[in-house]
């Protein structure tokens, strides 16, 4: 499994301070903790089950500036990124890069693997990447498998 998936979302996503009351249907015990962050900046936190870390996340869009900012280049992360999965991930498949054109945010999250087994992750991540897609529109990218279809 992927240790970074990176959800490039075509809808508005809710606001990660109401993902813990959506996520009450979900098997397990999912919370979110959040990290204090800058006005416009990159919104951080974890996302446990049952107190184990599950994963790490950053969520972009276009107008975050302060901390999402990469100075070498000029462009936000969002936009930085977005350039990097239309031209190198996308592999110039017109489908992807019509897809991507479409993302309004973007969630990256870190796999927390810990000393669990592969069958412990996909137990714990499978049900919140299956909210994640119930939850907004959009297109998903793991490291390992390449583009996922996005969900209708």
């Amino acid at each position: 499994m992927a240790s970074n998936i990176f959800f490039y979302a075509q809808t508005g996503l809710p606001d990660p301070a109401v993902w813990e009351a959506s996520m009450s249907d979900l098997p397990g015990d999912y919370t979110v903790e959040l990290e204090e962050r800058e006005e416009a900046s990159p919104v951080y936190g974890e996302i446990l089950r049952d107190g184990i870390e599950l994963v790490q996340f950053e969520l972009y869009t276009p107008s975050q500036t302060v901390e999402g900012f990469d100075g070498a280049s000029g462009k936000s992360i969002f936009d930085e990124e977005l350039e990097t999965a239309k031209t190198k991930k996308a592999e110039n498949n017109p489908k992807i890069v019509a897809e991507l054109d479409k993302t309004t945010e973007l969630l990256v999250f870190a796999i927390l693997w810990g000393d669990r087994t592969d069958e412990q992750v996909f137990r714990d991540i499978d049900p919140l990447l299956d909210w994640l897609h119930k939850t907004a529109k959009g297109i998903r990218y793991e490291d390992d498998e390449g583009f996922l279809a996005a969900n209708a």
